[in-house]
């Protein structure tokens, strides 16, 4: 068992952290949890998020974001405590008991990261820690829960942690993942079944006779103005009430924080833009994040797969990106496609007797907590 070195802190200070964490952070090979995406999530928050770290003694040094959701946040049902608890079919009335909720290791679908650099046998007391501290903290501000909705299913040390605070397990949405075969387009077709190929290339072929164009370039400030409205169309679409700030608003970080790394994948037709899909890299991964379209522009042609899928799989070849990110949600059409399914469950920390009576009935058998 490691020991560590001193109590495990916190700040709202990204620039107040030790060197061992910034070391941490500019080495990880995850979107969500590098330096860059952190300041686009601070610039986003309504209410800055905080910081978790410890060290141990064996150099060994651990990390988490935290970010808050009250009833007044953003709708949206996969970060928000109360309306992922409704979504997934759990009786949850309202947030009233369960928010304010922190989010610890990010509130991007389907990835909950709480670092950890140094022995792996070290791992799971220091997440207990660090887990423990965040705790503390999210209660003196008060809120209702702690919460990490998209954790490896398979992590049983991140499990270990969480039960030891007596968290609760929940089924939570699965990634998907695209590890691109080979080295060209081509490849990619050949890995699918024949009637799949068939599939996809009858596509290629009606988007080019439906005068369909498909480009890949850096985003602009000025892209802004026409695919938030698409993009808050297709969550309309999908029943969820997305609000338009916090869509403008992450865009902008993206450019403020994230630079060239920020992509529009753009479909237009007459010269007009028709679809879009946002894409960030990072590293040999790129992540597909928002997407939108216009229904009615795009009628008689497959706009959707030829965005979110032809043309950024294209791109990727083409730059020296391994693997794909598609997030969660509409898994039977990534799997077609090639998606590898990542297993996720989502961890539950009550914090008050409140949460506690609402969420225990809720909480997976024991036996399957770690």
């Amino acid at each position: 068992m490691s020991t560590l070195s001193g109590a495990s802190k916190t700040t709202s200070q990204l620039g107040s952290l030790p060197s061992p964490v910034h070391n941490l952070l500019d080495s990880t090979d995850h979107l969500y949890a590098s330096p860059a995406w952190l300041r686009a999530e601070q610039a986003v928050a309504s209410e800055p998020p905080f910081f978790t770290w410890a060290h141990d003694a064996d150099g060994g040094t651990a990390f988490a974001a935290a970010y808050r959701f009250d009833q007044t946040s953003n709708p949206w049902p996969y970060a928000r405590l109360d309306l992922f608890l409704q979504q997934q079919g759990f009786p949850i009335a309202d947030g009233t008991g369960v928010l304010p909720s922190y989010l610890l290791g990010g509130r991007r679908p389907g990835h909950s990261r709480l670092l950890h650099g140094g022995p792996d046998t070290h791992r799971s007391t220091m997440l207990t820690e660090l887990i423990g501290t965040a705790a503390k903290e999210a209660t003196s501000r008060g809120a209702s829960t702690l919460a990490a909705l998209y954790c490896d299913q398979d992590d049983h040390a991140l499990a270990a942690a969480f039960a030891e605070h007596g968290a609760l397990r929940l089924p939570s949405h699965p990634a998907f993942v695209l590890d691109l075969p080979g080295a060209t387009w081509g490849d990619w077709l050949g890995s699918l079944p024949r009637k799949r190929r068939s599939n996809e290339t009858a596509d290629a072929r009606k988007l080019q006779a439906g005068g369909v164009r498909i480009t890949v370039a850096p985003m602009r400030a000025d892209n802004i103005d026409w695919i938030v409205p698409m993009e808050l169309d297709l969550y309309s679409r999908h029943g969820s009430n997305y609000l338009q700030e916090e869509a403008r608003s992450l865009h902008q970080a993206y450019l403020d924080h994230l630079g060239d790394d920020v992509l529009l994948v753009q479909a237009e037709r007459k010269g007009a833009p028709i679809g879009f899909a946002s894409l960030v890299r990072h590293g040999d991964t790129a992540y597909l994040r928002q997407a939108g379209f216009d229904q009615d522009a795009c009628a008689g042609a497959p706009v959707y797969f030829g965005t979110v899928y032809h043309a950024a799989i294209q791109w990727a070849y083409a730059h020296g990106v391994s693997t794909l990110d598609f997030s969660v949600s509409a898994g039977d059409v990534k799997l077609r496609r090639g998606c590898r399914q990542l297993d996720r469950s989502a961890w539950i920390l009550p914090l008050n007797q409140t949460a506690e009576s609402i969420l225990r009935p809720l909480a997976e058998p024991a036996g399957t907590q770690v």
